[in-house]
């Protein structure tokens, strides 16, 4: 197997490396093209609307379908001929688009993907520079911006991004090529596969245990400090350092992050601002 098959096995195999060209320019072109024609038969229909008004036996066309479509002489039937071939081109451009709206909402691939497929073409145990024509620069640096992902691996948050894309590679490199077999499909290339769904989980618990972790252990800190000003200070990082930890362990909005954050600062003013009474052997000492 070689060449294009090559390649299609590849990305059948690995859905995150299905990348392709939307040729933006081209699409853009074409449908300008349309709208060029469509303008110029709109222009048509009107000059002949016109013609046709000025005839008596036409005169109703504008308010009769019937006469309009069924005109017996040729000339009558020129106006009717213009609305079909209006019709068609109209669902041609519509059509065309419809599909350019889709091609527009389909992002373009992980950069890690792409970098992992562009090495993988290169690579002479693995693509091996498997195409020759004008079309084996389809990928290339150039081109980037007109890629799209069929099938885009997106993860839900920053930390979970860096600890699939940065973390599980340079972790492999390090420690896990020595314990984790290829594929067997390709024990040649020596790719590795990891399921991202473990690993997402314990991502995703490691975050739950901080945004739970976080307000229990500011309560902690600031019982143990005497000093107002201290207490302050350490409100203000620990509400800085609870609002960095929701913007990068979850998915949560702007104004989500800022209610949560409110909350949490409000819990810290009060604990901060309250007096409480501690009773010890000497008596009663009040804060």
């Amino acid at each position: 197997m070689e060449g294009y098959a090559t390649i299609a096995q590849f990305m059948g195999n690995h859905d995150e490396v299905t990348i392709i060209r939307r040729f933006r320019d081209l699409n853009m072109q074409d449908i300008l093209y349309l709208q060029a024609e469509l303008i110029h038969l709109q222009d048509e229909l009107k000059e002949q609307a016109l013609v046709d008004k000025e005839n008596p036996n036409r005169r109703y066309f504008s308010k009769d379908w019937w006469s309009l479509a069924n005109a017996e002489d040729e000339e009558g039937q020129l106006q009717w001929s213009l609305v079909q071939k209006i019709r068609k081109k109209l669902e041609e451009y519509n059509s065309r688009v419809t599909q350019q709206i889709l091609l527009s909402n389909i992002k373009g691939p992980n950069s890690y993907d792409l970098a992992f497929f562009r090495d993988w073409l290169q690579r002479p145990n693995m693509g091996n520079f498997p195409l020759l024509g004008l079309d084996r620069h389809a990928w290339a640096e150039e081109h980037t911006n007109d890629l799209l992902a069929i099938h885009r691996r997106d993860h839900e948050d920053p930390i979970s991004r860096w600890f699939i894309n940065r973390f599980i590679p340079w972790f492999h490199v390090k420690f896990g090529s020595r314990i984790k077999k290829p594929i067997p499909e390709s024990p040649t290339t020596e790719i590795t596969h990891y399921d991202e769904r473990p690993l997402l989980k314990a991502v995703h618990i490691f975050g739950m245990l901080v945004a739970s972790l976080l307000p229990i252990l500011s309560i902690v800190v600031l019982y143990f400090v005497g000093n107002n000003v201290a207490r302050l200070g350490i409100a203000v990082a620990f509400t800085a350092t609870f609002s960095v930890a929701l913007m990068l362990l979850t998915q949560a909005k702007r104004i989500e992050i800022f209610a949560a954050t409110s909350a949490f600062a409000a819990v810290q003013v009060v604990f901060v601002s309250a007096n409480y009474i501690v009773v010890g052997a000497g008596g009663v000492e009040a804060h």
